[in-house]
C-alpha cells in the first residue's frame, strides 16, 4: 500500500506534455474571452496555469494516488488525440479538456473502484467550493475574480465528470453506490447554480 509512488520518467513526460498543452489551450480560450474586459495575456496565462494545475492535474493525481493506496497500479498516460482536440477547440470559444488520464488496474472490489473514480470529482468540488467562498466573502477586486474563475471551473469540471456516461467517473460511482452518487451530484449541481447566479 504505497500512497505516494514514484513517478517514472515516461509518466513525468506524459504529465508535462498534457499539462503544457492544456495550459496553452486554456490560455487561448481565456485570452479570447477576457480581452473584451481589457485584461492582459499574462492574466489569461496565469489563470490557465492555475486551472490546469487544480482542475485537471489535481483531479488526475487524486485518482492515481488513491488507486495506489488501495494496492493497485495506476499511471497517467498522455492521450495525443485529446491533446490535439484541446488545442483545436480552444480557438472556437470552448475546450475539450482531455489531454490524458490516469489508468489503473489491480483494484477489483466495486467499492474501491467507485472510490477511486469519486476521488477526482470530489477534489474539484472541494477546491471549487473553497475558492468560491474565499473569493466572494474574503477577497475582492482582481484577485477575487481570479479565485472565483478558478473555483468556478473546478466546480464545472467536477460536475461534468460526475455525468454517468461513457468513460466519465460518474458511471463508476453510479455503479458502486447510487446514494453517494446522488448526494455528490446534487451538491455539485447546487454549487454550480449558486456560482452562476450569486
Amino acid at each position: 500500500m504505497n500512497f505516494i509512488e514514484p513517478f517514472s520518467r515516461d509518466e513525468v513526460k506524459d504529465i508535462a506534455v498534457a499539462f503544457a498543452v492544456l495550459a496553452a489551450a486554456l490560455t487561448i480560450l481565456f485570452y479570447g474571452l477576457i480581452t473584451r474586459s481589457g485584461l492582459s495575456l499574462e492574466y489569461a496565462l496565469s489563470l490557465a496555469v492555475v486551472v490546469a494545475l487544480t482542475a485537471f492535474l489535481g483531479h488526475e493525481l487524486m485518482h492515481r494516488h488513491l488507486a495506489r493506496y488501495f494496492g493497485g497500479y495506476s499511471r497517467f498516460k498522455l492521450w495525443p488525440t485529446g491533446a490535439l482536440l484541446a488545442l483545436v477547440t480552444s480557438f472556437f470559444g470552448l475546450i475539450f479538456a482531455a489531454p490524458g488520464a490516469v489508468y489503473f488496474s489491480g483494484v477489483f472490489e466495486n467499492d474501491r473502484v467507485g472510490k477511486v473514480a469519486l476521488a477526482g470529482p470530489v477534489w474539484n468540488i472541494s477546491v471549487g467550493t473553497t475558492l468560491f467562498i474565499i473569493s466572494v466573502y474574503f477577497v475582492g477586486g482582481l484577485p477575487g475574480y481570479f479565485l472565483y474563475y478558478v473555483g468556478a471551473l473546478n466546480l464545472w469540471f467536477g460536475l461534468f465528470n460526475m455525468i454517468p456516461i461513457w468513460m466519465l467517473d460518474g458511471l463508476k460511482v453510479w455503479k458502486w453506490n447510487k446514494e453517494v452518487y446522488l448526494v455528490v451530484m446534487a451538491f455539485a449541481v447546487v454549487m454550480n447554480v449558486i456560482d452562476q447566479f450569486l
